[in-house]
């Protein structure tokens, strides 16, 4: 078996205290990554500790469990850890798509300039590993190592290759993660924690509310960097969702073929319209919206098609 490691005072924030309340860097490699003694999944299940968590799940109008065509087809898993890995952190994430073969993690940055990506590991579903003897272990080999009949062994499924490098979509990671990151409900609903009791924004500990305040201001200083969405256009989202709707199913589609816009843009558009007071805000459970107080007439005289 692997012997224990030994430790030095370079390997803890707090050298000089007691020996069972000292703490590893947050940069410490026993920290980072335990992934080369331990499955891939353990260490996707170590991002959850000391973190706050953003699934990534979509909340649209249109999602239909019966219908494929409005089933989420990529996710991005966001992980605001307590303890900062280095300078300018801002947050761990975890892309997933249907159109691509691998996953992808990363990690956030600040340098003043708003977001960056620092690293970036592409990775397949599953991999080996070396178990607690010192045995192989791989998941994709039901035969026993040293067994397998390399005539019959089919080719690996998931590769990387130039054409998925080219395919990875850094701009609509970072704009994803911005998004996520720029909200702001924590300040008055709190987190929900996962396996525990959900808890306030009074709750939060110092070091879980400076990593928050962190990501805000990151994806803050992201957004300022594009032109706000003006009133007119707005109110040309909201009258031709409100149109649309009534149609049920596929509503996304509708507008952005309407508008002639990917539907993630238009998605933007409609959270934007409902952030700025021209629909309602999205009712868990139900469909569709209603006009927002600012939907008035002398918006609806002046509203345009977004070019």
């Amino acid at each position: 078996m692997t012997p224990k490691p030994e430790f030095g005072p370079d390997d803890f924030e707090n050298p000089d205290a007691p020996e069972g309340e000292r703490r590893l860097r947050s940069d410490h490699f026993e920290v980072r990554d335990l992934s080369y003694e331990r499955s891939r999944m353990r260490q996707l299940i170590d991002l959850y500790k000391g973190a706050v968590f953003d699934p990534g799940w979509e909340k649209r109008d249109d999602l239909d469990p019966e219908d494929e065509t409005t089933w989420q087809t990529e996710r991005l898993e966001t992980y605001i850890k307590e303890r900062p890995r280095g300078k300018g952190y801002v947050a761990d994430f975890v892309y997933n798509s249907k159109d691509l073969p691998v996953t992808v993690y990363g990690i956030l940055i600040n340098r003043g300039r708003g977001l960056e990506v620092t690293e970036l590991e592409l990775f397949r579903s599953s991999w080996g590993y070396f178990d607690g003897w010192s045995t192989f272990v791989d998941p994709d080999d039901s035969a026993d190592v040293g067994e397998t009949d390399e005539d019959d062994s089919p080719e690996p499924e998931q590769l990387i290759t130039s054409d998925v490098l080219r395919r990875i979509p850094i701009g609509r990671i970072i704009a994803m993660s911005q998004q996520s990151l720029a909200q702001e409900e924590w300040r008055t609903d709190g987190i929900q924690v996962l396996m525990g009791r959900d808890r306030g924004p009074d709750e939060l500990t110092h070091a879980e509310t400076n990593a928050l305040e962190s990501a805000v201001l990151a994806a803050n200083r992201t957004k300022r960097g594009r032109p706000p969405l003006p009133d007119e256009t707005l109110a040309a989202v909201a009258h031709a969702y409100l149109e649309e709707a009534p149609a049920g199913v596929g509503l996304l589609k509708r507008l952005s073929q309407r508008f002639n816009r990917p539907e993630p843009t238009v998605r933007d558009w409609i959270a934007t319209a409902r952030r700025e007071g021209f629909l309602t805000a999205a009712v868990p459970g139900k469909r569709g919206a209603a006009p927002g107080p600012r939907l008035t007439s002398a918006t609806a005289a002046t509203a345009v098609r977004p070019r």
